[in-house]
Protein backbone atom coordinates (compact mmCIF):
# COMPACT_ATOMS: atom_id res chain seq x y z
CA UNK A 1 0.00 0.00 0.00
CA UNK A 2 1.05 3.65 -0.70
CA UNK A 3 1.24 6.96 0.93
CA UNK A 4 -0.52 9.80 -0.10
CA UNK A 5 3.35 11.20 -0.24
CA UNK A 6 4.54 8.07 -2.32
CA UNK A 7 1.45 8.97 -4.60
CA UNK A 8 2.47 12.38 -5.29
CA UNK A 9 6.13 11.07 -5.48
CA UNK A 10 5.04 9.15 -8.56
CA UNK A 11 3.23 11.55 -10.28
CA UNK A 12 5.61 14.28 -10.14
CA UNK A 13 8.13 11.57 -11.39
CA UNK A 14 5.89 10.97 -14.48
CA UNK A 15 4.41 14.86 -15.11
CA UNK A 16 0.81 12.65 -14.46
CA UNK A 17 -0.64 16.91 -13.83
CA UNK A 18 -3.97 15.44 -13.72
CA UNK A 19 -3.07 13.13 -10.97
CA UNK A 20 -1.67 15.78 -9.10
CA UNK A 21 -4.91 18.02 -9.21
CA UNK A 22 -6.36 14.89 -7.81
CA UNK A 23 -4.39 14.05 -5.33
CA UNK A 24 -3.25 17.76 -4.13
CA UNK A 25 -7.24 18.50 -3.67
CA UNK A 26 -7.51 15.23 -1.84
CA UNK A 27 -4.57 16.47 0.47
CA UNK A 28 -6.12 19.64 0.54
CA UNK A 29 -9.19 17.97 1.54
CA UNK A 30 -7.53 15.68 4.48
CA UNK A 31 -6.02 17.68 6.65
CA UNK A 32 -6.95 20.00 9.56
CA UNK A 33 -5.46 23.39 9.10
CA UNK A 34 -6.52 26.39 7.04
CA UNK A 35 -2.80 26.57 6.15
CA UNK A 36 -2.18 23.40 5.23
CA UNK A 37 -5.40 22.98 3.06
CA UNK A 38 -4.31 26.22 0.78
CA UNK A 39 -0.70 25.14 0.31
CA UNK A 40 -2.29 21.76 -0.97
CA UNK A 41 -4.85 23.35 -3.34
CA UNK A 42 -2.08 26.37 -4.05
CA UNK A 43 -0.42 23.08 -6.17
CA UNK A 44 -3.40 21.48 -7.38
CA UNK A 45 -4.87 24.88 -8.78
CA UNK A 46 -1.48 25.35 -10.33
CA UNK A 47 -1.79 22.49 -12.02
CA UNK A 48 -5.46 22.48 -12.67
CA UNK A 49 -4.34 25.80 -14.68
CA UNK A 50 -1.48 24.51 -16.54
CA UNK A 51 -3.92 21.74 -17.92
CA UNK A 52 -6.93 23.86 -18.30
CA UNK A 53 -8.85 21.26 -16.09
CA UNK A 54 -12.32 21.26 -15.09
CA UNK A 55 -12.12 21.99 -11.65
CA UNK A 56 -9.90 25.07 -11.90
CA UNK A 57 -12.76 27.24 -11.33
CA UNK A 58 -13.91 25.45 -7.90
CA UNK A 59 -10.19 25.12 -6.38
CA UNK A 60 -9.72 28.94 -7.51
CA UNK A 61 -12.83 29.65 -5.55
CA UNK A 62 -11.93 27.10 -2.52
CA UNK A 63 -8.64 29.98 -2.60
CA UNK A 64 -10.41 32.95 -2.66
CA UNK A 65 -12.60 31.83 0.19
CA UNK A 66 -9.67 32.10 2.22
CA UNK A 67 -8.23 35.45 0.99
CA UNK A 68 -5.63 33.11 -1.14
CA UNK A 69 -6.28 34.51 -4.34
Amino acid sequence: MTTLDDDLIAAHAVGDRAALVRLYTYAADQTDTTDAACFYLTHAYIFALELGHEDTAKLHARLARHGRV
